[in-house]
């Protein structure tokens, strides 16, 4: 085809206006053909300009963004003229949704004229014009809001377990089932300091350079346990200089909390990891501040468990985030009790957050999907098979229960989000100094990036210590495959190509 033709092709495709409804639409069939069609074969398989295409394609983070944040069928979202207001009021709009309570356009208008006042906004009307706008923005429908009780009675979890549960599983397999949920981690906290910490819930964002609060997501089957994300109170901390690579993802609040727009954030991204493996996933959360149930996602089905009842049909609450923090805090231990042979007990470096991040990442890689898999079990995810109690009883958990009575659970009451008040919405959105200022904590020394001689001599002394130890055949055939990475990485200072000179040329 020549080019006049091809042009000429292109100037016949009759051009429309496309809601973000149907531009999602459009990119989630680019990424099911890209790998058979070129774009502009798969541009005339949907009828649309190839320079319509690429301009979706363009803006496809824009667009996705937007999807999360109001109506799919608008063919634009417009920022309001006071875009920080309305950004503040949507906040206050989804934790109000979350717990429940009932929201109309007075309210609305009201709670939007208030925070005008606290932001100085002198010409802001909170029009009824304004008002309609504002709700087409951003998707917002007014609904009847439905009584719940405190507690959900055991009617309720049958109704659950029996009913509810089955025919919302009846369509996915274990694979595309997942459950996610957070704890919070004293991430620091020795055995000799825990008694201190007992039953500490840290309302108000107490505490929050002791605590980290961690988001764990598996599926049923414990094939896919997602990578984690810890949520900390600094931005930028001191141990985080020269690093570019973190096991997890990381993000900064300034109580250390998941909030709405974390989470958002965070399901709109698994969202799009299922748009390009073609999957359709079910997603189980819990009823709490920070989960937004205002959200619209193309891949994933977000199911809300009954209020007041995760503590027995949650399944990451029936033991795996037990099994997490147990492993975790004996990598502490073990750190403490080899430190102790070569330096005095004053001068063993306290834990960071690096040190943290690693160590609660290590820990979740070692969960075993038999684990998981059992913990979905006995939250009635299966009426058929049982759950084995011996999973989690192991004789090491056993042991280290009995050596550290209490330390595990030392932190179980820990609040990781917390319904926040109109002042503090705004002061969160518009103060982020806090979030960059390193904690007065993280004083201690952080060493210099190791040479590159230093780091072959580590490998060496590594490799040393694996020869002579008993069944570590693997581990000398990982350290290898990390040599060879960390060479690879060096090669252009390390492997620098020599001319014919430099064998003739005597060493001075």
């Amino acid at each position: 085809m020549t080019s006049a033709s091809t042009s000429s092709s292109s100037a016949g495709v009759k051009r429309k206006a496309l809601s973000i409804d149907d531009k999602l639409r459009i990119i989630k069939l680019y990424d099911e053909k890209i790998g058979v069609f070129n774009k502009q074969q798969i541009a005339d398989q949907l009828g649309l300009p190839s320079s319509s295409l690429r301009t979706i394609l363009k803006n496809r983070k824009e667009i996705e963004k937007n999807a999360f944040s109001g109506s799919t069928k608008r063919q634009k979202v417009r920022n309001g003229k006071n875009e920080q207001l309305e950004n503040i009021l949507l906040e206050w709009f989804r934790q109000a949704r979350t717990l429940n309570l009932a929201v109309n356009g007075p309210v609305l208008t009201e709670k939007a004229n208030e925070i005008a006042k606290r932001l100085n906004i002198t010409d802001f009307g909170g029009s009824n014009g304004w008002l309609d706008r504002f709700r087409k923005r951003h998707g917002i429908v007014y609904r009847k809001i439905c009584g719940e009780a405190d507690a959900v009675d055991d009617n309720s979890i049958k109704s659950w377990k029996e009913t509810i549960l089955p025919n919302l599983l009846k369509d996915y397999s274990p694979e595309d089932i997942y459950n996610a949920d957070e704890f919070g981690l004293f991430f620091k906290l020795m055995p000799d300091k825990s008694l201190v910490m007992k039953d500490e819930t840290c309302h108000g964002g107490k505490l929050s350079k002791d605590r980290l609060t961690v988001l764990t997501c598996s599926n049923w089957s414990g094939t896919d346990k997602l990578k984690l994300l810890v949520i900390g109170k600094s931005k930028s901390p001191r141990c985080f200089k020269n690093v570019h690579t973190l096991p997890c993802d990381y993000k900064a609040q300034n109580r250390a909390w998941m909030t709405g727009s974390v989470f958002i954030e965070w399901v709109q991204q698994l969202n799009c990891k299922f748009v390009k493996q073609k999957r359709n996933v079910l997603l189980f959360v819990d009823n709490c501040p920070a989960h937004p149930k205002e959200i619209t996602l193309t891949n994933i089905k977000l199911v809300f468990f009954p209020p007041n009842a995760t503590s027995k049909l949650q399944p990451l609450d029936q033991g795996v985030i037990k099994v997490l923090k147990q492993k975790y805090r004996k990598k502490l231990v073990q750190r403490y009790l080899l430190e102790m042979e070569s330096v005095t007990d004053a001068e063993i470096p306290k834990i960071n957050v690096l040190d943290a991040i690693h160590y609660v990442s290590i820990a979740w890689d070692e969960i075993k999907p038999e684990v998981i898999k059992n913990c979905f079990n006995k939250a009635y995810f299966d009426n058929v098979s049982q759950e084995d109690p011996h999973v989690l009883d192991s004789d090491e958990f056993r042991d280290f229960e009995e050596v550290y009575p209490g330390y595990t659970s030392i932190d179980d009451q820990l609040i990781t989000n917390e319904a926040l008040e109109l002042e503090e919405i705004i002061n969160q959105a518009t103060v982020n100094d806090e979030l960059d200022e390193p904690s007065d904590d993280e004083e201690e020394y952080i060493p210099p990036l190791p040479s590159i001689a230093s780091t072959v001599q580590s490998i060496s002394t590594l490799r040393q210590a694996l020869t002579a130890t008993d069944g570590s055949e693997n581990m000398l055939l990982y350290l290898g495959r990390v040599e060879n990475f960390l060479l690879n990485k060096y090669k252009n200072n390390v492997l620098k190509q020599p001319t014919i000179t430099t064998f003739f040329n005597p060493r001075k």
